[in-house]
């Protein structure tokens, strides 16, 4: 074997593109071969690629062993033999664990990390005289595994001495990263450079990277730096190049005409555009809202009718792809309602419009719990209403997202509710509220006068993260109808909370607490002038500047991050792991400075706040994804962003919102709604306060004390249009479920149990009942048993039995009954009422003279028929034919 010899490739044309870049960069000739050539002693090294990965290909490895054994040098990945030849193991998914690098690997620091994702690899003992080159782990960290190897590890690549020649041995397709979307992309590359290296015997390249600063596109008349980092100063440039920190290269700023500029630095091109700043975020804006509709974000429904999906999650699956995340979460339709609303206006787009319409109709129609109970006016976070032992949390900052959004929509009375549910769970006072992940059980236990008196703990008062919602939803409501009280509820916990600042409670970052406390302070120093506010706008805004990396991003600091190895991905936590990680969060942080800080400009006038809206929106429109063939991402952002490496990347340890998830609210509509609010120079809170809606303010605070002091309302149903049954009590509409009705619902008071009972013909032709409970409020439909109906029920309250009875006529032209006998306790199987035949549903009541239930009905002979029911049982049916009159 030469020096001038091919290296052979054997695999499949996609991974081995993979090596093959790193074997051109090295300058070695290579051929590749789908499958192992007759004779391998002509060729240099042998690289055998896993081509039918994430299965384990199934290797003849007679003539790579005597090829290796003779003195050759291979590298075989993820493969299994009958030899004994590779290391056997069993084959399975890597879920937490990460690949990390070991002393021994030349060209990467020790104890680096490669975030391969969900892989599937093969848990083999290292044979005694291999050496250990990557490991699987559990590890802490986002570019280090800061507290060294873990207990538990195995390999991931091996270095194997075979007679005069070396294998290297991946337990895992390693040439997989490029279509896995491994991660930091350019140590995946680094590394095939070095295994390249280590199995042809070759230098490894000098490792330079090229790139502008600010990277990407700079405003007219602003300047730009040429940047190169390498371990030694280029050879060439065409700028001339002062080392300003050790391995880093810079040049003068430069100042450039509107345009494309490349420039060359070595053998690789960088590219800057320069422009009007309007333009870029406008164009950040068009793509982001494109996204909506290539990555199928509305289901099938372009319109919005069907709701908005929650976006992507993090566990990006085993070809690269991210799971979509269905969830219809209210919080993610209000602010994609708004950012189309914005969006309509400012594109003359009346889609937007629609979209907007539907999301909001959807939300106000089916999520909002008006059963008459303390529950009343807050919003299921997580779809549409259903019965008590279904619903979820009621958090406070989705709640808070809801009824503010609402309130901008124009639904009033659906908003001021969602607010005064707010105002009820919050402590009196501070005005913040108390258990912001409160259950519903919770809330119907304690009550609204309780959980006022109920003091904050572990220290939930400090936390805009938690609070920052409710407060923008008072100010809002305060804007909008002039009412004091609200105006009062968001000042009191404002004062608190920024008279303690900069201490807080830090739910993800103390950058992400920053974030998110700068738009209620705007707000509430729009209304009050008060000097408290405009100081601690000053004091977070001194705090947003020291954080500010190069490209405008705010990188995270101070996080909730795992304390050691054993705590990484056991629960939910930050996206980075040390202070001084250059991560930013585009879910909990950057987009509610975007959001934030050009109305902070309008309200202040400071400059620093202008400086950073422009850092802020800058930095969002440059990591905006921008890759016309990934229709998943294109046009959208996910959670944490390397501006170092300047890739999505960070720590994995979060188990619920991880490094790599898209959310549709929080992340890409606060982000487009920032962007908007600059262009349009929208205030977003209302100007002055109006009164406008003092008669809704004051029927919606009635309706609560009505509530409080257990006063009770009529309650009424009504089948829709659309076949789904809408309940209407105190002139508050709730559509119940999403049952399709053939007929006109009936119901009955069931004193007893304070309940009502309601009843319908469904429209696949069976009776389906739900209740309206006093206490626990509306249940779900259940269908009772299997009877075919022909005609609508009937139904009366038995009080002689504590029973509802239930009268239907079926598709058998007979009556047929049962009986709901206890609260809950359902209700007897369907029974026949005689023998005959009828044209229709009885009419029935109750007799309080005979204390029983009598029933009249028309047969299809045209005599008119009675009975009444004794006990259980129902007398024979009697001719009441003189009862007709001519």
């Amino acid at each position: 074997m030469t020096a001038s010899a091919p290296v052979a490739v054997i695999g499949p044309p996609g991974p081995a593109a993979t090596l093959t870049a790193a074997l051109d960069r090295a300058g070695l000739p290579h051929v590749r071969y789908d499958a192992q050539p007759a004779e391998l002693t002509g060729h240099r090294a042998v690289f055998v690629l896993a081509g039918r990965y994430p299965d384990p290909d199934h290797f003849d490895t007679g003539a790579l062993a005597q090829y290796v054994a003779s003195g050759g040098s291979a590298y075989v990945e993820f493969a299994l033999d009958e030899t004994g030849f590779l290391p056997a193991g069993d084959v399975r998914e890597a879920q937490i664990e990460r690949i990390f690098t070991t002393a021994a690997l030349p060209g990467l620091e020790p104890l680096s990390i490669l975030d391969e994702h969900l892989s599937r690899t093969q848990e083999v003992v290292a044979p005694s005289n291999a050496v250990e080159l990557l490991s699987y782990g559990t590890v802490a960290g986002t570019h280090k595994a800061v507290f060294g190897p873990p207990e538990h590890t195995f390999p991931a690549l091996l270095d194997i001495p075979v007679g005069d020649g070396r294998l290297l041995y991946a337990t895992t397709a390693l040439t997989h990263h490029v279509k896995g979307r491994y991660k930091p992309v350019r140590r995946w590359q680094r590394l095939m450079q070095v295994i390249v290296a280590e199995v042809t015997g070759t230098e490894i390249p000098p490792d330079l990277e090229v790139f502008t600063e600010p990277r990407v596109w700079v405003a007219s008349g602003e300047s730009v730096r040429l940047v190169a980092r390498s371990t030694s100063k280029p050879s060439s440039s065409d700028l001339d190049l002062i080392e300003t920190a050790t391995g880093t290269f810079e040049s003068e700023p430069q100042y450039l005409d509107d345009g494309e500029h490349t420039f060359t630095v070595g053998d690789q091109q960088t590219t800057v555009t320069v422009g009007p700043r309007a333009e870029r975020y406008r164009r950040m804006v068009d793509k982001g809202i494109a996204w909506f509709d290539r990555a199928g974000m509305f289901y099938d429904r372009p319109d919005g009718s069907k709701g908005v999906a929650e976006g992507f999650s993090n566990e990006v699956d085993l070809d690269g792809r991210l799971p979509f995340r269905a969830v219809p979460r209210g919080d993610c339709f209000t602010q994609t309602a708004h950012a189309f609303r914005m969006y309509a206006d400012l594109a003359d787009f009346p889609r937007g419009r629609t979209i907007a319409d539907n999301l909001m109709r959807l939300v106000v129609d089916e999520e909002q719990l008006t059963d008459r109970n303390h529950l009343f006016g807050a919003w299921e976070p997580r779809g549409a209403r259903t019965d008590l032992t279904a619903t979820n949390n009621l958090f406070a900052d989705d709640n808070g997202w809801i009824s503010l959004f609402a309130l901008i929509s124009g639904a009033t009375e659906a908003g001021l509710r969602g607010v005064e549910s707010l105002i009820r769970t919050a402590n009196d006072e501070l005005g913040l509220q108390v258990d912001p992940w409160r259950t519903p059980s919770t809330i119907l236990v304690k009550g609204w006068e309780e959980i006022a008196r109920t003091p904050i703990e572990d220290g939930l008062d400090l936390t805009s993260h938690w609070q920052s919602s409710a407060q923008c939803a008072y100010l809002y409501a305060y804007g909008l109808t002039g009412e004091q009280r609200y105006l009062d509820i968001a000042t009191r916990g404002l004062d608190h909370m920024a008279s303690h600042h900069p201490r807080a409670r830090l739910e993800t970052s103390r950058t992400c607490e920053a974030g998110r406390f700068l738009l209620p302070l705007v707000g509430a120093y729009h209304y009050t002038r008060k000097p408290l506010y405009l100081e601690t706008l000053r004091s977070l805004a001194t705090y947003l500047k020291s954080r500010q990396g190069p490209d405008g991003g705010f990188a995270e600091w101070d996080g909730k991050c795992p304390p050691s190895n054993e705590a990484y991905g056991v629960d939910e936590a930050s996206i980075f792991q040390a202070n001084g990680d250059p991560i930013t969060d585009q879910l909990y942080g950057t987009p509610f400075a975007a959001w934030a800080l050009p109305l902070a400009y309008q309200v202040t006038g400071e400059k620093v706040f202008e400086e950073l809206a422009h850092g802020v929106l800058d930095y969002l429109s440059r990591i905006q994804i921008d890759d016309p063939d990934d229709e998943q991402l294109d046009g959208t952002w996910q959670r944490a962003f390397d501006f170092e490496a300047w890739e999505y990347f960070g720590s994995n340890a979060d188990i619920g919102w991880g490094p790599y998830c898209v959310e549709t609210g929080w992340s890409v509509a606060p982000a487009l709604i920032g962007a908007m609010l600059y262009l349009t120079g929208d205030p977003f809170f209302p100007p002055e306060p109006s009164t406008e809606h003092s008669v809704t303010v004051a029927k919606v605070q009635g309706a609560f004390d009505a509530i409080l002091a257990g006063q009770p309302a009529p309650v009424s149903f009504v089948r829709r249009d659309d076949g789904r049954i809408v309940r209407t009590q105190d002139g508050v509409q709730a559509v119940l479920g999403d049952l399709i009705a053939a007929g006109e619902p009936v119901w009955a008071r069931n004193e007893p149990a304070r309940s009502t009972e309601i009843y319908v013909r469904g429209a696949d032709g069976h009776l389906h009942h739900t209740y309206l409970d006093d206490r626990v409020g509306q249940g779900r439909w259940q269908q009772l048993g299997k009877l075919e109906l022909a005609d609508d029920p009937v139904v009366a309250f038995n009080p002689g039995a504590d029973a509802v009875e239930v009268y239907v006529l079926g598709a058998d032209r007979r009556i047929h009954h049962c009986s709901m006998i206890d609260v809950r306790g359902g209700h007897t199987p369907w029974e026949p009422v005689g023998t005959l035949h009828f044209t229709g549903s009885p009419a029935v009541m109750y007799d309080e003279t005979l204390g029983t239930v009598r029933l009249v009905a028309n047969d299809i002979a045209g005599q008119d028929r009675r009975t009444r029911k004794v006990n259980r049982w129902h007398l024979p049916w009697q001719d009441y034919s003189h009862w007709i009159t001519a």
